[in-house]
């Protein structure tokens, strides 16, 4: 990594230190890592959460889809937010709001204080993502030296991933589930004063922000959601009228979107054959990885019962496995291209899912174990996939074309969390977990073909 010149009317335009850049691009990477590392966590000390407060098994998906909403929903508008205020104090801001509606989480004392705090930690989280990875463009203009750093992006982010089920565990059990939310204050705000001190500001774009077109986005994906969750308890009448609503919303969205001066993704972007499927790939990346991890916790510690800490340790082999693939796939994507490592991401996690309807007929918790491994290789896709979307838009839109991405995986986590867990409480005997093993393998599958799609050489826009 040689030095290279930070844009924008704060820089001096003496070439950047080696040393600081490195630094940059760890900051970054441990700004996402506290991002997974919530997804996790809290996905492992939900029986803890529900022993404290009660509640079933929908008030765990509304607590980890809580998160999610607001994080996909706000996406869109933090890249735009990043790409007019600064990344760097967009970034910061996000660790700080984080940090504050963590604090609020642990010291909730029911169901609805938390799943507020939950939404305002989504919120930080959006405003943290798609900045950080605008600076990593910046950081990297070259696109092999980009795909490296996002192997290393995604691997140090992905160690959050790897220490959430032992960490959630290991606190929910000992200390209680507050201190999972206790610890985000702490490393959120030495987060935000890092970014501040390392990373670049970058250029500044003064485009207005869709706020009516955000609201909307938010609204139509809550209205989803809680359609699929209330599906899966029988409740029809709701669904029904959750199902409308989104419909009524979607027409006015379309139609202000039109009409906005500046849409939260233009169409310029969206006709873009590589940038189109990688959002879609994005979206079956976390409705197969965060949807499975939550059915996998949920029968661990239901049907084969298995304690909090005996299941978060189940599934540290996958989480380890995310973590390494994580950090493969941006040198290999620097190497062979970004195609075969996503493929080969999304056929491993169709082996692994299929293994899960095996475990279940046998009633095995070492094949769960197994399973769940083999579809953490699921993440030789993610910076590959990263790198194709930075790919193929320019720099000065890095941070709408970064939130724009990021936004659609989020949606698939909620809608994963939703639909696979609506499975599973619909499902009796076995039959909800094998429905959600094979709808988590169709969607691999389907990622499969938009992945070659988004990685046709005669589709490719590559800005370097």
């Amino acid at each position: 990594m040689s030095t290279l010149r930070e844009a924008g009317p704060e820089q001096s335009g003496a070439p950047v230190p080696v040393a600081r850049i490195r630094t940059a691009l760890v900051t970054l990477s441990l700004a996402f890592g506290l991002v997974q590392l919530d997804a996790t966590v809290v996905t492992v000390a939900l029986p803890a959460v529900r022993a404290d407060l009660g509640g079933g098994l929908a008030l765990g998906q509304w607590l980890m889809d809580a998160y999610v909403i607001p994080f996909a929903a706000a996406m869109l508008a933090a890249g735009a937010l990043g790409d007019r205020l600064g990344h760097r104090r967009t970034c910061a801001l996000g660790c700080l709001v984080f940090a504050a509606s963590s604090t609020a989480a642990a010291l909730a004392g029911s169901w609805d204080v938390l799943i507020a705090a939950r939404m305002v930690q989504g919120l930080g989280a959006a405003m943290m993502l798609p900045s950080s990875l605008a600076m990593i463009g910046t950081l990297f203009p070259d696109k092999v030296a980009r795909a490296r750093a996002l192997g290393i992006w995604g691997g140090i982010a992905t160690t959050g991933f790897a220490l959430g089920p032992v960490v959630g565990g290991l606190l929910a059990t000992h200390a209680g589930w507050p201190v999972v939310f206790w610890m985000n204050l702490p490393l959120g705000v030495l987060l935000a004063v890092a970014v501040g001190l390392f990373c670049p500001a970058g250029r500044t774009n003064p485009s207005p922000i869709d706020r009516l077109g955000t609201l909307l986005g938010s609204a139509i994906l809550a209205a989803l959601v809680g359609a699929v969750i209330c599906a899966g308890q029988g409740r029809t009448v709701i669904t029904l009228a959750l199902v409308l609503t989104a419909v009524g919303f979607a027409r006015l969205f379309r139609r202000v979107e039109h009409r906005a001066t500046r849409p939260l993704v233009p169409p310029s972007m969206l006709r873009r054959g590589p940038f189109r499927y990688a959002l879609i790939t994005g979206f079956a990346f976390n409705f197969v990885l965060y949807g499975m991890l939550f059915g996998v916790t949920v029968v661990l510690t239901g049907d084969l019962g298995l304690s909090v800490l005996a299941a978060g340790l189940a599934v540290l082999p996958m989480a380890v496995v995310v973590c390494v693939g994580a950090t493969s796939s941006g040198f290999l994507a620097a190497r062979i291209g970004p195609r075969r490592p996503m493929v080969m991401g999304f056929l491993a996690a169709a082996v692994g899912s299929l293994l899960l309807l095996l475990a279940w007929v046998l009633q095995s918790v070492v094949i769960v174990v197994i399973g769940t491994a083999v579809i953490g290789m699921i993440s030789l896709a993610m910076p590959a996939m990263t790198s194709v979307a930075l790919g193929a838009v320019g720099p000065q839109q890095a941070g709408t074309g970064a939130g724009a991405l990021n936004s659609a995986r989020q949606m698939g986590g909620a809608i994963g969390v939703a639909l696979l867990g609506a499975l599973l409480n619909a499902g009796s005997g076995g039959w909800g977990f094998t429905a959600a093993a094979a709808v988590a393998a169709a969607v691999c599958m389907a990622a499969v073909w938009t992945s070659a799609r988004s990685t046709d050489p005669g589709r490719q826009v590559v800005t370097s």
